[in-house]
């Protein structure tokens, strides 16, 4: 009986010490950007950062990713240069149609997707290096005339995992 006990009290500490090794990299947590004409929730432990890439309106980044300086998991919103009124689908085609001919990066799928109920044009691709490959989702809205990229970027490796969040931004951007 002894011995039974013994093994009770072994297991019941083993599954006490195996849950607190268990981590969410989610959380419940947010915080809204309101800037710029626009407005979209975030994850609560994500960073607004200067944006640099052509058009950004705005960068968040997960600060955990920072690697050498640069982070890896990112969202970035753009406003392409394009005059209003213009076809979303005829932009997207023409900027894809030469983007994977000069450029280091491969094309893994291309289709449409649903945001706040609009058919949206989406390019998932990944940078083409076997070191620490990078896959991107580009989602071109169209909001009032004007035409949005949300550009997406984790380690490929970790692009999954990283989903809902990329879709907690995607699915409440909104024009202000």
């Amino acid at each position: 009986m002894r011995k039974y006990i013994v093994l009770v009290i072994f297991l019941v500490c083993s599954v006490v010490f195996a849950s607190g090794c268990v981590t969410n990299k989610s959380t419940n947590t947010t915080k809204t950007y309101a800037q710029n004409n626009i407005s979209f929730t975030y994850p609560g432990s994500w960073e607004i950062v200067n944006a640099t890439s052509p058009n950004a309106v705005v960068a968040v980044v997960d600060p955990n990713s920072v690697q050498n300086g640069t982070p890896t998991t990112l969202v970035v919103i753009q406003k392409p240069d394009i005059s209003a009124g213009s076809d979303i689908n005829t932009i997207y085609t023409s900027n894809y149609a030469t983007f994977f001919n000069n450029t280091n990066y491969q094309r893994i799928s291309d289709g449409n997707i649903t945001v706040n109920g609009q058919s949206a044009p989406e390019n998932i691709y990944e940078t083409n290096t076997t070191v620490n490959p990078i896959q991107y989702s580009a989602v071109w809205l169209n909001e009032s005339g004007s035409i949005y990229v949300i550009l997406s970027a984790a380690p490929a490796s970790d692009f999954e995992n990283e989903t809902t969040n990329f879709n907690l931004i995607l699915n409440s951007f909104k024009l202000q």
